[in-house]
């Protein structure tokens, strides 16, 4: 009898330390801007208002729309092709959403430094030096990281308009051999 107490005992708190991990592992994704979504609609991260570069015909316009224009609160993600094509030509700005410490050590050459991480202690000053109109590429670590989209969701409910999310960002970019700079 003994033993089988012992097991029913190891089981319930096999149990309750599992049921623990899975709600604690859902709380961190919560408040965690690389966060999962785990129910549609789950994380704020605004992917219903993305516009995937996929969606745009062979000049880069997005399929039915007047030339190529992206509809009003749409944020447009691009492809490595379409980065470095605004970064050859000089147009845009570059916006790094990773960590300002991750920036400093190496990132796309002329990026700024936006952290999705420090957004609210840094947006002020680089809304005072950015003009709203300017068209901005914002990007992250990888295609599995949602801060540019964190950082361009903010950006466009203060107004700016002329956004568009590099989806491979800094991993694709590095990959490819494109100009980086930093320590």
């Amino acid at each position: 009898m003994k033993k089988k107490e012992k097991a029913v005992k190891k089981l319930l708190i096999s149990l309750i330390i599992t049921i623990a991990s899975v709600v604690a592992g859902l709380l961190f994704n919560m408040v965690n801007p690389n966060g999962i979504e785990v129910l549609h609609g789950s994380t704020g991260g605004g992917t219903a208002n993305m516009v995937v570069a996929s969606e745009a015909g062979d000049n880069g316009a997005l399929k039915g729309s007047p030339d190529g224009a992206v509809p009003e609160g749409i944020i447009e993600h691009i492809t490595l092709e379409a980065a470095k094509e605004y970064f050859d030509k000089g147009k845009g700005l570059f916006v790094d959403a990773r960590s300002q410490e991750t920036y400093a050590i190496k990132h796309i050459r002329g990026a700024v430094s936006l952290s999705a991480g420090s957004f609210d202690k840094s947006f002020e000053e680089f809304s005072d030096a950015i003009a709203k109109d300017t068209l901005l590429v914002i990007y992250c670590q990888s295609i599995t990281c949602s801060k540019s989209d964190i950082v361009a969701e903010k950006l466009r409910a203060i107004g700016y308009r002329n956004i568009k999310v590099f989806v491979g960002g800094w991993v694709e970019w590095l990959s490819a051999g494109y100009p980086v700079q930093g320590v």
